[in-house]
């Protein structure tokens, strides 16, 4: 941020001494930070009071075991998450549009605007006495033609202060009545507005490096009439209390009198925090081509292997902050994969040469090979990855991947099925075909649509108990299993008395890798998982997020198609397949057939971001590799032309995150920053470097070029600050230059 916004912040300052923010990180499904390591620890949160209690008819599901943009990022890191949300009778889901019954009345509370959303975190606000709006014209226009000043508060299914926040202050009669009749209010689903996230996400950590506190969900905000900031925050606590932040009702009674008593320092505000978020979120304009060189590829390999955990895998680590929570990262793992695999090649062309070449050379060094393998054994052997069911949680509480937040989503077990998938291709390790297998499975029972498309995500919690349903007592293990259960504590490190507060969280204490090799074993250890499995079929189990979203769907059916591939698994392939057509036929517009956002019940809504069309074009073009079928390439071609017609910048190149027919907001971003997913435009890279090839057409090789030309000097420049937030675009660089 330039010097002068920084003089004009004072009010900010004022205004900040209200708010200090606590909430939910999440490098999350967007482009948020890349790198968790600014936020304070979940550890340091309040203790919530008891939750609401769900309501409605249940089934049991088949038992179980990604945001999309922001500008180069600081994080946003962690808290736990999730609650228990209205259910649907018909299937395990997060909210349902009925309200919850009470004991004390079967009379049906009031609605308000977001009943008639398809969001399941939206609907979990339906009933509050906050008169919530969608973001859309009618709240818009309420707040121009009144004058009032508009708070938002952005949040996602699975994050546990947005709920907490929902019982404590949006269901408080009092509460509710101020915000009422003082402003306007709207309510966000960053899952499926993620262009809305980054924009006042951004205005926050600009807002927050004046006034000090972090980052996260819910982001709460105060605008002005005409949506520009003000201030923010994240999770308060309903009402001033000791030692705790700022209550909700003071903040706002304080941001009313600023809006009513000195409009024009709040309009200052806005004027700067404005001009200084989009200057942040503006790329500038590369006059002269950029030099493609190999060096920058070199250089962002160099710098994942150097933030290397060398003790408990991982990268991204900062020593002097290792009691930090832990992501597995997989757009950088990504990266080191494709070096682990030149690694591969190089050592097998020296195989190949004479006795006494190999004597005159210097053994071949294979760093990335040693940091990918140590990382992906070392989350497969933790508690992050669900050792009964399959699949990983969100990030892990400590450096040794032993306690995760229990959370489950679907763009990181779609990542990390293909890191798996190409893990055991590079070496025949059995013990990554059992990971992607174990993902698989998880994804196909329980994340997984009627119709063949995938679901979002899975609560962290059940009955207000983080981890409940997925960890156990020793006497539990002990019943379950009778005599093998000392052979099951020994290899799963389940002891009588646990770190872990609510029990035994499973993890490989003999690890993966060692275990597999015995075989008569690991059919003991599989039979007993199954008993373990079917125990906890019988829990209520965590809630589901059952909305489609076409760029996390995308990811999944790249990672079942290369699965199907190099596994023999038909049935991956005939999976993804399945998930790909039921989005070419649903999700599109249906008027100009473009394709849309998201899809619940029925109901596709909301314009496509570019990672919806950059990620479902990468998937098809993996079914194109393993079925050789000309049709998904077709589809995958004619997708990218469409891309290139709403999204391409003809003056800056590179793509843009909105299509050009989408509605004007504060500021419209290019991106070239990863978070826990891709960015867009890196992605888009690499599928028009596979379309050139495969179909001839040196037009996607220029267009791959070009935007290459626009991302090098943020690239460079972001490597010469230590930044590892491009790890993607370096992939996808080398790609071209491989070609």
């Amino acid at each position: 941020m330039t010097a002068s916004p920084q003089r004009h912040l004072t009010a900010l300052l004022l205004i900040g001494l209200l708010i200090a923010p606590t909430g939910c990180g999440d490098q999350a499904a967007g482009q948020a930070s890349s790198d968790p390591s600014t936020s304070q620890s979940p550890n340091q949160s309040p203790k919530p009071p008891p939750i609401r209690t769900a309501s409605g008819d249940t089934l049991q599901p088949p038992d179980s075991p990604p945001s999309e943009p922001t500008s180069e990022p600081e994080t946003r890191a962690t808290a736990a998450t999730a609650q228990a949300h209205e259910t649907e009778k018909a299937s395990k889901t997060l909210a349902k549009g009925d309200p919850p019954k009470t004991a004390k009345s079967s009379k049906k509370p009031r609605s308000n605007r977001l009943a008639g959303e398809t969001s399941p975190y939206l609907l979990l606000h339906a009933h509050n006495p906050v008169d919530w709006y969608p973001w859309g014209p009618e709240a818009l226009e309420k707040a121009r033609k009144e004058g009032k000043m508009i708070f938002i508060s952005i949040g996602y299914s699975s994050c546990y202060w947005c709920h907490v926040m929902e019982r404590e202050s949006f269901s408080d009669p009092e509460i509710a009545k101020f915000m009422n009749a003082n402003f306007v209010n709207i309510k966000i689903d960053r899952e499926e507005r993620p262009d809305l996230d980054d924009i006042y996400m951004t205005a926050l950590g600009i807002y927050v490096t004046q006034t000090g506190g972090g980052t996260g969900w819910p982001l709460s905000m105060f605008l002005t009439s005409d949506t520009r900031p003000v201030a923010g925050g994240t999770y308060f606590p309903p009402r001033d209390q000791p030692n705790r932040p700022p209550g909700f009702l003071g903040v706002l009674k304080a941001m009313h009198k600023l809006w009513t008593e000195d409009k024009e320092a709040a309009e200052s505000n806005a004027k700067v925090l404005t001009q200084a978020l989009r200057q942040q979120l503006r790329r500038r304009l590369v006059l002269a081509s950029s030099e493609l060189e190999g060096e920058l590829v070199v250089r962002s390999i160099d710098s994942l292997l150097n933030s290397h955990d060398t003790r408990f895998g991982g990268i991204g680590f900062n020593p002097r902050r290792a009691d930090r929570p832990k992501f597995p990262s997989p757009p950088k793992l990504e990266l080191l994969a494709y070096a682990a695999s030149l690694e591969k090649s190089v050592k097998s062309d020296t195989a190949k040469k004479s006795e006494k070449d190999k004597k005159s050379e210097k053994p071949e060094e294979t760093p990335a090979t040693e940091v990918i393998d140590h990382t992906l054994l070392a989350i497969a052997n933790g508690g992050i990855h669900d050792q009964v069911g399959g699949g990983f949680h969100r990030y892990s509480t400590d450096r040794r991947w032993l306690v995760p937040h229990f959370e489950k989503m679907l763009y990181d077990n779609a990542q990390l099925a293909g890191l798996y998938v190409a893990a055991f291709d590079r070496t025949g390790q059995p013990a990554y075909r059992a990971v992607a297998e174990g993902i698989f499975s998880y994804v196909l029972s329980v994340m997984t649509d009627p119709l063949g498309p995938f679901f979002s995500a899975q609560d962290a919690e059940t009955d207000a108990i983080e981890g409940k349903y997925y960890v156990w007592s020793a006497a539990e293990v002990d019943q379950l299993l009778g005599e093998n259960a000392a052979m099951f504590r020994k290899q799963f490190g389940v002891v009588d008395k646990p770190d872990f507060e609510h029990g035994n969280v499973l993890f490989r204490k003999v690890p993966l890798e060692t275990s597999i090799l015995d075989a008569t074993r690991t059919a003991q250890l599989a039979g007993m998982r199954k008993t373990l499995l079917a125990a906890r079929g019988k829990r209520k189990a965590p809630l589901l997020d059952d909305k489609v979203l076409t760029s996390w769907n995308g990811l999944m059916i790249r990672s079942l198609a290369d699965g199907g591939r190099v596994l023999k698994k038909p049935e991956y392939t005939a999976a993804a397949a399945r998930a790909a057509d039921f989005l070419l036929a649903n999700l599109r517009n249906t008027s100009k057939g473009h394709l849309l956002r998201t899809h619940r019940k029925g109901k596709s809504k909301l314009h496509a971001y570019l990672v919806d069309y950059a990620f479902l074009v990468e998937g098809l073009l993996a079914l194109h590799q393993a079925t050789a079928d000309e049709k998904w390439l077709t589809q995958a071609r004619k997708l990218t032309d469409e891309q290139i017609d709403l999204y391409w910048d003809k003056t800056r190149h590179g793509f843009y995150f909105t299509s050009h027919n989408h509605e004007e907001l504060l500021a419209r971003t290019q991106n070239g920053f990863d978070s826990v997913i891709p960015s867009g435009n890196s992605t888009s890279v690499r599928n028009l470097v596979r379309l050139a090839k495969r179909t001839g057409a040196t037009k996607y090789r220029t267009y791959a070029k070009q935007t290459l030309e626009a991302f090098a000097p943020q690239m460079r420049e972001h490597l010469n600050r230590g930044g590892m937030g491009m790890s993607h675009m370096a992939l996808a660089l080398a790609e071209y230059l491989a070609e």
